[in-house]
């Protein structure tokens, strides 16, 4: 069922499939429901002994209770969690595209995976090197190697839904999902593909993950309030709160989609990559990276400044990245940032590192189908440096055609993709 159409310009990518396990929900519609509800999902970390450190708050996910559904039990305690929530995402999306393993046999090198994470599995790594530290080399699992390696989730996935087209990892800290998703848009505009399960997955929720970015003041310290420690954009914030999970998208060439009857979320219209060069932690302070990515997602797409009617912002709460932003997305829309709408996922499920944008694109997915704004919770009092059309007090009935999604990570990198309402 190969689409006859190799051109590259020709060859539309759409969304079929949509997976997620995040803070506030073990899949699409629980994610969905709380979203709109403007439901925290931070909370005193529970799985993690953080009584010594300074932060002791978290977005952590909890299994549930059909995990076998989607992820051999025998493996959850020997592989890192990255896997499992990468793996269980991908489960979900497929089965949402409704994908068949007959469809797939017919040639299974047109169907890849393209699964990125941020910190891969250092909590697994933290933990063995304790291990050998006090019982010796040999203590060590002969799982270790495949528990800990970036590229275990699409491959773990391909091995069990023989995916044989392309496969790998990507890694760009904040930035890996949506430059997960634009690799694996770009493979089937090329012709390399015709269907990708793609996005982001992390398990960073650890004492050496708190250790890292703690240490920097990178986290929000607000123990006593984990629901609202989260708030970006607003004048008080103090840093991001750090959380797991994964998000994960089913793309398709458009054609092939149609032919077998798939349902159609949402069209992938374009995308803008750039790195700032500026730091290896902060945010350029104009944002001139962000604003070119911004720029040239519009132009990728073909669409003027005057399309966009929602931005899922990156919004992470930190001191710097929330004001680059906002300066970035005025430098780009000018005068029509006044009537976009510009919100922040992170400010209820909390930064999920390398998977923070696929559960974003998700919930901008969601907002083109549902005709619904999720509101930005936490935001008490803006900062006067920021001026941003911000709905935080509920959800806001809109409709939705373009949104433009922004993923931005350590060392500048940049990735911002548009997801736009399907017309046929």
């Amino acid at each position: 069922m190969r689409s006859t159409k190799n051109n590259f310009g020709e060859r539309r990518v759409v969304v079929t499939g949509m997976g997620t396990i995040n803070p506030i929900g073990n899949n699409v519609q629980e994610f969905w429901e709380n979203l709109t509800a403007g439901k925290s999902g931070v909370r005193t970390a529970q799985h993690t002994d953080l009584s010594e450190f300074n932060v002791r708050i978290g977005g952590e996910v909890d299994f549930p209770d059909n995990i076998g559904d989607f992820f051999p039990k025998k493996l959850l305690k020997r592989v890192d969690r990255f896997i499992v929530f990468g793996h269980v995402a991908a489960v979900q999306a497929y089965k949402d595209a409704g994908l068949e393993p007959s469809l797939v046999e017919k040639n299974p090198f047109r169907f890849g995976a393209v699964i990125g994470t941020g910190d891969a599995g250092n909590g697994l790594h933290f933990e063995m090197c304790k291990r050998i530290q006090k019982q010796g080399m040999e203590s060590v699992s002969p799982y270790y190697a495949v528990g800990v390696i970036p590229n275990m989730p699409p491959a773990f996935f391909a091995k069990e839904f023989h995916f044989q087209g392309p496969n790998f990892s990507v890694n760009s800290a904040c930035a890996t999902s949506n430059h997960a998703i634009i690799s694996a848009m770009v493979l089937i505009k090329a012709g390399a593909a015709d269907v990708m399960i793609c996005g982001g997955t992390e398990g960073v929720l650890n004492e050496a993950g708190y250790s890292g970015f703690s240490i920097i003041y990178a986290l929000s310290r607000r123990n006593d309030s984990p629901e609202t420690a989260s708030r970006p954009f607003d004048k008080d914030r103090d840093g991001f709160v750090l959380s797991e999970g994964a998000g994960v998208l089913c793309l398709e060439e458009l054609e092939f989609a149609k032919k077998r009857g798939a349902n159609i979320y949402a069209e992938l219209k374009g995308f803008g990559l750039s790195c700032d060069a500026y730091d290896l932690v902060a945010p350029d302070p104009e944002g001139k990276g962000a604003a070119a990515a911004m720029a040239l997602a519009l132009q990728n797409a073909q669409l003027n400044k005057g399309d966009i009617e929602l931005i899922n912002a990156h919004g992470t709460s930190t001191i710097l990245g929330d004001v680059a932003e906002s300066r970035a997305i005025r430098q780009v829309f000018g005068e029509r940032t006044d009537q976009i709408y510009v919100h922040s996922t992170k400010s209820m499920i909390g930064h999920l590192i390398g998977a923070a944008s696929g559960t974003e694109a998700i919930a901008s997915i969601l907002a083109i189908q549902k005709g619904i704004v999720h509101p930005s919770i936490n935001l008490f009092e803006m900062d006067p440096e920021i001026d941003l059309n911000i709905p935080s007090k509920a959800p806001v009935e809109f409709p939705v055609n373009n949104v433009l999604s922004n993923s931005f990570g350590f060392g500048g990198q940049n990735a911002s993709l548009i997801i736009s309402r399907f017309t046929g």
